[in-house]
């Protein structure tokens, strides 16, 4: 499990030569000199940026993919749902403490100074000791709130994820800065690989959440590790420069009102069910949500250092026919990021009864209504980085604002009358009044061309359509145990 937060919107405008051990990688990197690289090589570029992001999310999703279908016949959902509600405190504690540090970094001028780097180690090590005392302090607090005993101990384990995590120094920020993030998503992927294997094995030892936990915590010091290998020369150290610990805090005036609202926008539903609902539940919804949640991810990272840089250059080089460009020229990236939520909304049903065995078959509803809602997210975050990048920032924070002022009653009068199916289509119906907010923002700067939002939209919608239709059609003709894998029976402890 790791968090990543990075508020900032910025991009790189320079590749300032990379101090210390970097492992012989130039910091431009140029084509062959001589003769013409294959079509298959210029695709299979390790080094790129692009590539080594998409690839390292990609092999991420499908190793998670595969270790689920393992992992949920050897755990119960009960055990998803215990864990599930750690990383929600652990998540929520994090990014009330968020000051900003890896953003301060990667764009502050002396970010190559040993001092600077230093100054904002501390702080974050303060952070991070400050962050452990409050989850072991409120481990039996939160153990009594959702009548869960066996809660107190697992809070308390995985409070030393907060120790790790100050442990590891700056390098994978260093990287960010000097436009080699492909260290940090190679790592990633690597310790992802190294904790997967493990948590199988434990979870066929002890059959219960410690095997995620403990997984959650070997990834976390892997990282921390591997870390230390790289910008040696800079290191870790206990230092305060009293500038750069004003513009730290300076810094984090902004950056963690943002990151309260997105505790609220991105946890309120794991918090809401496991209150309000049994464990099993919450694990099933895990389900689901962790396969929308790799679909987002990718849309969202590619929104963030693809789109935002094109429109970025559009805005600089031609303010005039930027909205056409946007609409032109990205025509392939909005379609990676709505038609697979599209068809993962209409085959949910079919995916799960063929990757799950039948405790998990509310996870195919559960995954259509979410993937809907991923869809609506996927034109969200597109117009939301077109504005940002015609210079109207402002529109994060009304868009926050507009989420939690259309959600809280979507949720709770979605629940009040129809329960858990309330609760789940209102909370994604509440992702239409952002969009069309963005919308609006767009109409008001000329930057919207109506008839192909509609379009797209609508190709959406169609699409959507003719796989739910197809995947009930299987599903009422194709016998069930023709459909589901078949990988042995689950032996889970209730």
């Amino acid at each position: 499990m790791t968090t990543s937060i990075d508020p900032e919107y910025e991009v790189p405008t320079s590749t300032p030569e990379c101090s210390g051990n970097d492992v012989g990688i130039s910091a431009v990197e140029a084509p062959p000199a001589t003769g013409r690289r294959r079509p298959w090589l210029r695709i299979l570029n390790f080094r790129a940026e692009l590539f080594a992001s998409t690839f390292s999310f990609g092999s991420t999703a499908v190793i998670k993919l595969g270790s689920s279908l393992i992992l949920t016949r050897l755990l119960s959902p009960s055990a998803y749902g215990i864990f599930g509600i750690i990383v929600s405190f652990m998540f929520m504690i994090e990014m009330v403490s968020d000051v900003g540090t890896l953003g301060l970094l990667i764009r502050h001028p002396r970010g190559d100074e040993r001092r600077f780097v230093h100054t904002l180690w501390s702080i974050r090590l303060v952070r991070s000791v400050f962050n452990f005392a409050v989850l072991l302090l409120a481990a039996p607090l939160v153990a009594s709130i959702y009548h869960a005993p066996e809660l107190k101990n697992a809070l308390r384990v995985l409070s030393i994820w907060f120790l790790l995590n100050g442990a590891e120094s700056m390098s994978f920020g260093l990287s960010m800065r000097h436009q080699r993030a492909r260290l940090n998503n190679y790592m990633e992927l690597a310790s992802n690989v190294v904790m997967t294997l493990f948590v199988i094995g434990m979870a066929i030892l002890v059959r219960n959440h410690w095997a995620l936990i403990l997984g959650s915590l070997l990834q976390r010091l892997l990282l921390v590790v591997a870390s230390h290998f790289y910008y040696r020369d800079i290191g870790i150290g206990i230092a305060f420069d009293r500038e750069a610990a004003r513009d730290q805090f300076q810094f984090a005036r902004y950056v963690t009102p943002s990151s309260i609202l997105t505790i609220v926008l991105s946890q309120y539903d794991k918090v809401v069910l496991a209150r309000l609902f049994s464990l099993t539940l919450l694990g099933v919804y895990g389900i689901a949500s962790n396969m929308v949640g790799q679909l987002t991810g990718v849309m969202m990272h590619n929104a963030r250092f693809v789109l935002y840089a094109r429109c970025a250059a559009y805005f600089r080089s031609d303010p005039a026919t930027a909205a056409r460009r946007y609409y032109v020229e990205n025509l392939r990236l909005f379609a990676v990021g709505a038609i697979p939520p599209a068809i993962i909304a209409g085959f949910g049903p079919l995916i799960i009864a063929v990757l799950y065995d039948p405790r998990y078959m509310q996870a195919g509803r559960i995954l259509t209504v979410l993937a809907l809602g991923a869809i609506i997210v996927a034109f969200q975050n597109a117009s939301e980085n077109l504005l940002v990048a015609s210079g109207k920032s402002r529109v994060v924070l009304g868009a926050n604002i507009v989420r939690i002022v259309s959600l809280i009653p979507a949720v709770v009068l979605g629940y009040h009358f129809f329960g858990f199916e309330g609760f789940l289509w209102c909370s994604t119906a509440a992702t239409v009044p952002p969009l069309l907010y963005f919308y609006w923002e767009q109409w008001r700067s000329r930057l919207l061309e109506p008839l192909r939002e509609l379009a797209g939209l609508g190709v959406c919608t169609v699409l959507f359509l003719a796989c739910f239709g197809l995947s009930h059609v299987l599903l009422g003709i194709v016998p069930p145990g023709w459909l589901h894998l078949g990988l042995g029976h689950h032996h889970a402890h209730p």
